[in-house]
């Protein structure tokens, strides 16, 4: 493996990891039926989603050339699927960060919140959307195929279901020993 690719890697595997964590955590929050006690320990568990995310958009500068230069991949929004990543990887975060942050705090309405996690739900398979479509381009051919797509749904579900078990595990256990 080429490691100047290695932060790249990090940052697919942990993006997509953090969107499929979400996307549990938010289907549960929407058609469970948790109780209020565990609505707050699903929100609260969402701050290990966004230090995940954290961390792959920061290993992501790495690959850059000169990363004081990153703000030139917005140029191109919406002609640019580079572009159109880093922006929605960015809504993606910013909106589910700012519903962590209200959930935790207990500021704003339930409607308000819930209304936000929808938002970074569809901003988050937005975002896995155009990572897909990046890695669909004609210059690689090995890459040029609708399994990679397929392949980021997976890796997003897989490791987001598992982030979540263990993080449910680990309040449970803590909660326990209060």
């Amino acid at each position: 493996m080429a490691w100047h690719e290695f932060p790249l890697v990090i940052f697919t595997v942990f993006a997509q990891t953090a969107v499929g964590a979400f996307f549990l955590v938010c289907l549960l929050f929407l058609f469970g039926s948790p109780s209020e006690q565990q609505k707050m320990s699903m929100m609260k568990s969402l701050f290990f989603v966004w230090v995940l995310m954290g961390i792959g958009f920061a290993a992501s500068t790495f690959h850059l050339g000169s990363p004081l230069r990153a703000f030139n991949a917005f140029n191109r929004v919406g002609h640019s699927w580079l572009s159109n990543e880093i922006l929605t990887g960015s809504l993606f975060f910013a909106l589910g960060g700012l519903l962590w942050l209200l959930s935790v705090l207990k500021v704003a309405s339930a409607a308000l919140r819930r209304g936000l996690m929808v938002t970074a739900m569809v901003m988050g398979i937005i975002f896995m959307y155009a990572m897909a479509r990046l890695y669909m381009i004609e210059t690689v051919p090995t890459w040029a195929y609708a399994v990679y797509t397929i392949k980021f749904r997976i890796n997003g579900s897989y490791f987001g279901e598992h982030r979540c078990l263990y993080t449910t595990n680990w309040l449970r256990i803590s909660h326990n020993y209060r």
